[in-house]
């Protein structure tokens, strides 16, 4: 038991380091990943249309009414047409935060007029608004830097939690007999 359990912990520490790699990689070179998400986004919506026309054959054999082959032929068309243009999905993502982002800052805005004339720091209010309404407007015209910018805080955050997996999971290693005496004790309890 020992040594699968070493096994899989070491297992464990050689996939927190290769998340940490990633996470690394999307720092050093962001627009590499967008690329690569945008490929793998397109290569899934080519195999969801696949899927839907297969379905759709199948089904008509046993008299199932499923139309599955305009959107399954829609998303092959689509993915063809986005795996040429990988950047296209980050861009439209980072359009749509954008645009999320302008109208929670407008309900802040209309937030902080509406508390105008209470005792509530409605200035306060109204300049975060401002401000977060000039980041959405930021994000909107310039889409490409924001998914570039997105792109790095998630590879900072993988590898951040890569490397505190990596630590925790050391520390199970070491600390493998107490735990193993833990869990035997806590089945002992349970029978």
């Amino acid at each position: 038991m020992k040594e699968i359990f070493k096994r899989t912990i070491n297992m464990a520490i050689s996939l927190s380091i290769l998340s940490c790699v990633v996470g690394l990689i999307m720092i050093i070179n962001p627009s590499l990943s967008i690329k690569t998400i945008g490929i793998i986004i397109s290569i899934y919506i080519i195999l969801h249309g696949i899927v839907l026309i297969v379905l759709d054959i199948k089904s008509t054999k046993y008299f199932i009414p499923f139309d599955g082959m305009m959107t399954g032929i829609l998303s092959i068309i689509l993915g063809i047409l986005l795996l040429g243009k990988p950047n296209v999905i980050s861009t439209i993502f980072a359009i749509t935060i954008g645009v999320w982002i302008v109208l929670s800052s407008i309900n802040t805005i209309k937030m902080s007029i509406v508390f105008k004339e209470d005792d509530v720091p409605w200035v306060l209010l109204l300049i975060l608004g401002i401000i977060d309404l000039s980041a959405g407007v930021i994000v909107i015209f310039n889409p490409f830097e924001a998914s570039i910018s997105m792109i790095v805080f998630a590879g900072v955050m993988i590898m951040l939690h890569s490397i505190i997996n990596i630590v925790d999971l050391f520390i199970i290693k070491k600390d493998v007999r107490k735990i193993e005496k833990a869990i035997t004790k806590k089945i002992k309890e349970v029978y």
